[in-house]
């Protein structure tokens, strides 16, 4: 609560002095000490998380590389009811043979780097934990200079002000009384925390090298150690496998390629790897016959073949089915006449038939006539036509860095540029898609907003 009551008292001396109505002091001297032991803060800081980042990748590191063992192990499965991969399969008899002994190695390397890890956390992690303990006492102190001073400069002001003053009343004199001792307070309690910081902080500086020194040193022999017993188990791996020489980049490229033989394009070849829907539908296309007869009569089977399924025919197959079934089609061998039952052939094309003679139909039939056509063009009126719907207008984002294409497909553009954003994901950690002068291309969400 007196914390409390002292800080609303500092308020308008800050509020003056952010506006310049209010003189401030300063410490050239503990003004840079300051910044020294900030940069100090803030390196500990990042020494501490990088330390601990280091801890948890290299223990990423070993749980990737079981996994990567463990998923050619599971590739193989669906061959495992064979008697021997190696000889079914003999261009990935090494594969199969040796990555369950780099699982257990790689098991074994991560038990015997554990001591070393635990090691970095006792010595590197908890040390500097404490050495950011004193950090933030130190810390505590700078912050309460900093209220002292305030403190002494709104004394200052008012003091400096009411002595200024030509005419005062009997309550300026017991004020100016009260402002010089407080001020009196305020100098003295000033004075000291920052004569303590001033001469403090240059030897704590000077320690704390001392101090961060053999952890850095430290660090880097555990590094080293881990790398040593990495390298040292997987050359015990290699031997009888593998060369583990030095080789160029080059080389390993062309014995992979070699390795991989034309495998890719047979499999692009097989049928399984392309679109078997396509497949069909073609087959079934061209299966089709073209005659309009041949085509009446496979739909006639086929409605004859679900009729037997049990499965009800539609209206277009029924009638076609029908009208397949009262046709007499004539056999090229055998030319007998039609049954009286049967229906005559469709009559020839309007073209093949002869002109019928002219016919003037009679007033009244044609009356009749007229009326009945009349009635039977009469259409109710067509419904009215759809509304457009509106179109969304655009949304646009604001270029907040440069960004150049760094692939085909992208998308370039200046800070400041207004992008009209065409699709976009919820997450602004992705590529959205835009366009910017006339060109649409995908561009990175979080570069914008």
């Amino acid at each position: 609560m007196k914390g409390f009551t002292k800080a609303i008292k500092r308020t308008p001396h800050f509020v003056t002095s952010k506006t310049g109505f209010s003189k401030t002091s300063s410490d050239p001297e503990f003004d840079e000490l300051n910044r020294h032991f900030a940069v100090l803060e803030q390196s500990t800081e990042k020494l501490l998380k990088d330390t601990k980042a280091f801890t948890e990748e290299v223990k990423a590191l070993f749980t990737s590389a079981n996994a990567f063992a463990n998923h050619f192990n599971f590739l193989f499965s669906p061959i495992s009811g064979e008697l021997s991969l190696g000889s079914r399969h003999p261009s990935a008899a090494d594969t199969i043979n040796n990555t369950p002994d780099y699982a257990k190695y790689i098991d074994e390397l991560r038990t015997t780097i554990s001591p070393e890890l635990e090691l970095i956390e006792s010595r590197v992690v908890g040390p500097l934990k404490e050495f950011q303990g004193v950090l933030k006492i130190i810390r505590k102190t700078i912050t309460k200079r900093d209220h002292k001073l305030v403190d002494y400069d709104r004394f200052n002001n008012s003091l400096t002000k009411l002595r200024d003053k030509k005419e005062k009343s009997l309550s300026d004199e017991k004020n100016l009384f009260k402002l010089e001792q407080d001020f009196e307070v305020a100098t003295n309690e000033y004075d000291y925390v920052n004569n303590t910081l001033k001469e403090d902080l240059p030897r704590f500086m000077q320690l704390a090298t001392h101090f961060i020194d053999p952890l850095f040193h430290s660090f880097y022999y555990m590094q080293l150690n881990i790398y040593y017993l990495f390298l040292e188990k997987l050359n015990t791996f290699a031997e009888g496998r593998y060369d583990v020489s030095n080789v160029p980049g080059s080389q390993i490229q062309s014995e992979y390629e070699g390795k991989r033989t034309d495998a890719w394009s047979q499999i692009e070849d097989l049928n399984i790897t392309k679109r078997i829907i396509s497949t069909c539908m073609s087959v079934l296309v061209s299966s089709m016959p073209t005659d309009p007869i041949s085509a009446k009569l496979v739909q006639s089977n086929r409605s004859a073949t679900s009729s037997s399924l049990g499965r009800a025919p539609s209206v277009m197959t029924t009638s076609s089915t029908t009208s397949a079934a009262t046709r007499n089609f004539p056999s090229p061998l055998h030319s007998t006449a039609p049954p009286s039952y049967a229906k005559k052939a469709p009559p020839p094309p309007p073209s093949q038939q002869a002109a019928p003679p002219p016919y003037t139909p009679s007033v009244s039939s044609a009356s009749s006539n007229g009326i009945s056509a009349a009635a039977a063009t009469k259409r109710p009126p067509p419904p009215p036509p759809l509304k457009p719907k509106p179109k969304p207008e655009p949304e646009y984002v604001t270029a907040l860095y440069d960004f150049d294409a760094q692939a085909e497909g992208d998308l370039s553009f200046k800070t400041g540029d207004r992008i009209e954003v065409i699709t976009k994901t919820e997450s602004q950690e992705d590529w959205w898609t835009g366009r910017l002068n006339g060109v649409q291309g995908v561009f990175p969400g979080n570069y914008v907003q």
